[in-house]
């Protein structure tokens, strides 16, 4: 598709306005917005950022949760002719600055206005300002706001763990974004479909979730945290709300279709993205009538999705669920080191093309150069392909199998975590001297966690492991923080001198955790249930869940266990209130009586 043929964000949302302006929109809770009404609301918003500067290419930083005020942000910067730069409001305030001395953006959009949190003197401006009825229920806002960005000016900028210490801005343009959205085959987006926005702001899953339904005149309905991540809840809202299409990321589809497959029985699309899906899981929700199960592959690098896999029933022994065939506008290859295509069946690195292939990285043109390269197969001048770094295979029938990575980046929980930046992280530290991360494996989930070997100096005292946890915490997003630290008084060398990973010692796997039957007492009951499930022994009442290496997938397997042993159901903001045994069993306690 030309792309002068292919129109901006703005431009394609507009011809929704003009359609259908009475139509739903958007719906955040009680906040419900028609076309017209978010149109209006957006002018209201663009027309400000133009006021402060705002201009094609130039960034607009958003720190909000899942929110109308997120969505209003996304597309009156556009409008304005800017890109957005969404900014997870978890992230601990040494990551945001960096990320914001690197963007500078010329505003920042909060839903509560405030001071710029980087200390950076980036303007503010609060989004609440203009969600009222006195704008979008006013014609005077009815004139568009133009910023003159055109398909091939940025759209947003995400960013994603980085090798070398210091985390990496992909830059993303109109064009791409509309080849992601609009008349793709892998999805079927109808005016007047419900889809689910229950990506964390800052992941690039949000791109399919938002511009999917609101530049085919779809309707985008929101969900809160404590709905997402609470089995129960979720099914329920996803029946009340008549969601037809939701985007999952793996870990959470893995955990949900365990517990309960039936959570995505009334839906009719579910694409899963982000991680290796499990086999069993996939199987239950794909045999659900009615509902068609995706497992979707794709890097940020090449807006969120590559390819697609439609999942059937698959023999129970299967090791992996494909991830399938390229999507619309997309080329797959499977190449050697030197660029050749390899046969059916053998692995290779996998390279993306085609037009959704975003810009590069922002102001890293030597990165950009080394991992977005020459098409050698393209049929027009001037094509790119990403070079994954993924080892794939592909299938007799066509589609491709993925083997893993041929580096050191890992998927945790759905995010792409460098180990290298972890370890860069570490390092930072005074007393640490050496550090080298690693992924492990349950054995029983196929979970992920992180785990980080480290040597400190010789100078000193040795630093206590929840110092360093704390260290940690201040600059990682949480899922990059090591479920486990080990230190070792060195790191294990090959010949060469470097650090030789398979001899580094397994983490020490604890002998299973009895639960306090002797006692009989509640607090023992839920202790011994939290040591079996995190592999802790010795598990104490008040020890804090999250400081022994509990993250909040597992956070939601503990509740649902505990929602069925006692018949008590409690929310994952209840149990963040007080993460300890003794806080769940007075939960229990407070419900019985």
């Amino acid at each position: 598709m030309p792309r002068s043929d292919t129109g901006s964000l703005c431009d394609l949302f507009a011809e929704h306005v003009v359609r259908s302006p009475d139509a739903p929109a958007v719906a955040y809770g009680p906040t419900a917005l028609t076309y017209r009404q978010l149109d209006r609301v957006t002018n209201s918003l663009a027309a400000r950022l133009r006021e402060l500067g705002v201009q094609t290419d130039r960034l607009v930083a958003i720190r909000a949760e899942r929110s109308v005020s997120l969505v209003v942000g996304m597309l009156a910067t556009v409008k304005a002719g800017g890109a957005y730069l969404t900014l997870d409001p978890a992230l601990p305030a040494a990551r945001s600055r960096t990320v914001l001395e690197e963007s500078k953006p010329v505003a920042l959009l909060a839903e509560a206005g405030g001071e710029d949190p980087s200390g950076l003197g980036i303007p503010v401006l609060t989004v609440a300002g203009h969600l009222g009825d006195a704008v979008w229920d006013s014609a005077a806002h009815d004139a568009r706001v133009d910023g003159g960005a055109t398909p091939d000016d940025l759209a947003y900028v995400v960013y994603t763990s980085g090798s070398s210490g210091t985390p990496k801005g992909i830059c993303v343009t109109h064009f791409n974004v509309a080849q992601r959205t609009r008349d793709v085959d892998y999805l079927r987006f109808d005016p007047g479909d419900r889809v689910a926005q229950i990506s964390n702001a800052s992941f690039d899953a949000a791109t399919i979730e938002v511009w999917g339904a609101l530049l085919n005149g779809a309707e985008l309905i929101g969900f809160d945290r404590d709905t997402i991540l609470s089995p129960g809840l979720l099914a329920r809202a996803l029946r009340e709300r008549r969601i037809d299409t939701m985007v999952v990321a793996t870990p959470l589809f893995n955990q949900l279709a365990a517990d309960d497959p039936a959570t995505f029985a009334t839906v009719s699309q579910v694409l899963v993205g982000g991680d290796v899906m499990g086999v069993s899981q996939a199987n239950a929700v794909a045999a659900l009538p009615n509902c068609t199960l995706l497992n979707g592959y794709g890097p940020a690098e090449c807006t969120t999705l590559a390819t697609a896999h439609h999942v059937t029933p698959m023999p129970p022994d299967q090791l992996r669920v494909p991830i399938g065939r390229p999507i619309s506008n997309t080329t797959c290859y499977v190449l050697d080191e030197a660029l050749r295509p390899r046969p059916a069946g053998v692995p290779g690195e996998l390279y993306i093309g085609g037009d959704a292939v975003a810009r590069g990285y922002l102001d890293r043109p030597d990165l950009t150069d080394e991992r977005f390269l020459p098409d050698p197969f393209a049929t027009e001048p001037g094509m790119r392909m990403y070079a994954t770094g993924d080892q794939v295979l592909q299938l007799p029938d066509g589609t491709l199998d993925f083997l893993g990575r041929t580096d050191f980046q890992v998927k945790v929980r759905g995010f792409r975590v460098e180990t290298n930046e972890v370890d860069a992280t570490l390092l930072q530290h005074p007393a640490v001297a050496e550090a080298v991360t690693v992924a492990d494996t349950d054995a029983q989930t196929g979970d992920k966690s992180l785990v980080s070997y480290y040597v400190t100096t010789a100078a000193g005292t040795a630093p206590e492991t929840d110092d360093v946890l704390s260290f940690l915490r201040d600059r990682l997003p949480e899922y990059m923080v090591p479920a486990r630290l080990i230190r070792l008084p060195e790191l294990p060398k090959n010949a060469n001198m470097k650090i030789d990973r398979a001899r580094l010692p397994a983490p020490e796997k604890p002998s299973p955790v009895t639960a306090g039957a002797a006692t009989g007492e509640l607090d023992d009951e839920i202790t011994a249930l939290i040591g079996q499930l995190l592999n802790v022994p010795h598990f104490g009442r008040e020890e804090n869940f999250f400081d022994a290496g509990g993250q909040s997938m597992l956070a939601i397997r503990l509740l649902t266990q505990v929602g069925r042993r006692f018949d008590v159901a409690m929310t994952l903001a209840e149990f963040f209130e007080d993460p300890t045994a003794r806080g769940i069993a007075d939960h229990i306690r407070e419900a019985r009586s």
